[in-house]
């Protein structure tokens, strides 16, 4: 368990708040666009809250991954090109087939779920870009499969018109379970990609997310928004990263989506 540090880095900018919609309670997180020295930034804040960047729980552990993966555990390095920076400031991985996961609010997705809606004709994505090594392919956004942003759900599934071959296999069984030891890589801040190390999956309870979201304290910073959460024991994915609040971030399981219904009609 890391220790728990309050750790914040308050970032002056121009914002645009635009709330979801709907209840109160579903406009508890409200999406966040601004413009960085790195470029565009996407993510969800706590509505009425001082805008805070950094998501980073005790320790800072995230680490910035080589071209090769040769800092990261060595199961986890056949991994590294299925995940890519998407342009408008959140983070993409491929599962296979062109088909590419995120973060519902990335895409100002709907309170209701939505499918097979156009895409906007600026996204794009760039996969493979490491601190030693510029991308190796960029992708344009081709269908939103389905999306949804509410109190209990936030993703977006999507397909591209060029992807990597590398992609990373989805657990769609059963629920991953409390306790579980989970890791995440994404381009926080849009930096280069960032391995944000490794945490367990915990009750949502603890930060007060919805019924289809668990907590996590893996060290996050915007533009993680849509990080795929990944099992250590399975290699799968298992969630998707969608926010936070210190102490404790959280994510959407994987399970809880429509992805096994989408893929099937594919």
């Amino acid at each position: 368990m890391k220790h728990l540090e309050a750790s914040s880095l308050a970032f002056a900018t121009s914002l645009l708040l635009t709330a979801c919609g709907g209840s109160k309670e579903t406009s508890r997180m409200v999406p966040v666009r601004i413009i960085t020295a790195n470029g565009p930034l996407t993510f969800v804040h706590p509505q009425g809250d001082s805008l805070v960047l950094e998501k980073i729980i005790g320790n800072n552990e995230l680490t910035p991954v080589v071209q090769n993966g040769a800092n990261i555990p060595s199961q986890l390095r056949p991994l590294i090109n299925a995940f890519g920076l998407i342009s408008m400031g959140c983070t993409a991985t491929h599962i296979g087939n062109g088909v590419v996961l995120t973060a519902g609010h990335c895409f100002d997705a709907p309170e209701k779920r939505a499918d097979n809606v156009a895409c906007p004709s600026n996204v794009t994505v760039k996969w493979g870009l490491r601190q030693d090594a510029a991308p190796f392919l960029q992708s344009k956004c081709t269908k939103i499969l389905a999306y949804e942003l509410n109190a209990d759900r936030d993703y977006a599934i999507f397909t591209v018109d060029k992807a990597p071959t590398e992609k990373v296999a989805v657990d769609l069984g059963k629920k991953a379970t409390l306790g579980t030891q989970i890791t995440i890589f994404g381009h926080p801040q849009a930096r280069p990609l960032e391995w944000s190390q490794t945490c367990t999956i915990q009750s949502a309870q603890k930060g007060g997310w919805g019924k289809n979201q668990f907590s996590h304290q893996c060290d996050t910073e915007p533009g993680n928004s849509g990080s795929t959460v990944i099992s250590m024991k399975s290699l799968k994915v298992i969630g998707i990263h969608d926010g936070g609040r210190l102490p404790w971030n959280y994510a959407t399981f994987v399970t809880d989506t429509p992805l096994a219904e989408v893929l099937k009609k594919m």
